[in-house]
């Protein structure tokens, strides 16, 4: 499985791009524009969530609604117009223009925008809405939930409940911390400052045996690394408990048995062990950059004539961190469908089903043991 997308930030449409899914599998568009729209919302947002109406079009690879084992390709409308793209040569700290154009050698630092922006992610929760309405009918559900604004933390839930997540303006599932989080957001708003956080994402019932160790991004967790910071303004990711500065003792999870089955006692590794998922939740934590446009600008310099200016207010949001954690919940989504299709194969969705449905978790005593001693 392949994914791509595609477009410019105020050109006709964004475009998101899977290739390698399985036939027969109904495709909910009515699902796609839930988390489309739910992209869009979060407190501390920007005008342009108000001027852009996303609504997934699927212009090929579906046939009566099922996916067909062909490309599936997604458009999205950009509805914000192109009259406010003007020349610009001063660039913004922490954003792509400086680094781009040294690189691109274009002069114009608009153009870099256009690609840089975190627009693209509307086509990336597109194609990753597909990808989780799999998982789910595989057992498999993934959850997200921001859990820092600025200065204002709250635990990484064991399990969310979406409904009071949902109900948060922030997408936290703490009532206390949300509103704490708002209070952050609008001191924020005042002194025409910006703020970062951090976001956790779970996916729950995703069996053992996923991933492996025999290639290097064979590795689920550097998939998870290498897919989760290609994601706008994310700067760090961590999969399991950040807080290594536990002993080992306390640190790695004991095994236990339950109902005759291996179970463990904490769930630090996140999910993953040696690059495979090992029946526990899988729990992956990204912070996130503030937003580079400040509303009272930062010290800059003018490549035209180098001098040193304050860089113009440009709209923008005041924190990413609710929509960035919607984005989080796609990119998890895709790579582990990805993943599970590497192993149980990508021809029809309920063979893929019915192959992971009846694969049963190994025996010691199964003669595989005893043949493979050392």
């Amino acid at each position: 499985m392949r994914f791509s997308v595609g477009g410019d930030s105020h050109g006709p449409a964004m475009y998101g791009l899977v290739e390698g899914l399985p036939a027969g599998f109904p495709v909910s568009i009515d699902e796609i524009d839930k988390n489309l729209q739910r992209r869009q919302r979060g407190y501390g947002r920007g005008k342009r969530m108000g001027l852009e109406h996303d609504r997934a079009i699927v212009k090929s690879g579906l046939w009566k609604g099922l996916t067909t084992g062909a490309p599936v390709l997604i458009e999205i409308a950009n509805l914000a117009p192109r009259s406010e793209m003007e020349m610009r040569s001063l660039p913004r700290p922490g954003h792509a223009d400086y680094a781009a154009w040294t690189k691109y050698r274009l002069d114009d630092l608009t153009v870099y925008a256009e690609r840089s922006s975190a627009r693209w992610t509307a086509a990336l929760v597109s194609i990753g809405s597909i990808a989780s309405q799999m998982l789910s009918k595989l057992g498999i559900e993934i959850v997200g939930s921001v859990v820092a604004i600025g200065k204002v933390h709250c635990s990484i839930p064991e399990s969310v409940c979406v409904v009071a997540r949902d109900a948060s303006p922030v997408y936290c599932h703490d009532p206390l911390a949300s509103c704490e989080m708002v209070a952050e957001i609008e001191k924020a708003i005042d002194r025409g400052d910006t703020l970062g956080g951090i976001f956790a994402v779970s996916a729950f019932g995703l069996p053992p045996g996923i991933g492996g160790y025999g290639e290097l991004f064979e590795r689920l967790d550097s998939k998870i690394g290498r897919y989760f910071m290609a994601i706008p303004s994310v700067k760090g990711v961590f999969v399991g408990n950040s807080d290594v500065s536990l002993p080992g003792s306390q640190y790695h999870d004991p095994f236990t048995v339950s109902d005759g089955r291996v179970a463990r006692r904490s769930n630090n590794a996140g999910g993953v062990e040696g690059g495979i998922s090992n029946g526990q939740p899988v729990v992956v934590v990204a912070s996130v950059k503030p937003i580079p446009t400040l509303g009272n600008g930062i010290d800059s310099v003018n490549l035209k004539n180098m001098n040193v200016e304050k860089t113009p207010y440009v709209r923008s949001d005041v924190t990413a961190v609710p929509a960035a954690s919607v984005v989080g919940e796609s990119m998890l989504g895709l790579l582990l469908l990805e993943s599970i299709l590497e192993k149980y194969g990508n021809d029809n969705f309920d063979l893929l089903k019915g192959r992971l449905e009846n694969e049963s978790l190994p025996c010691w005593n199964d003669g595989l043991g005893e043949k493979h001693h050392r």
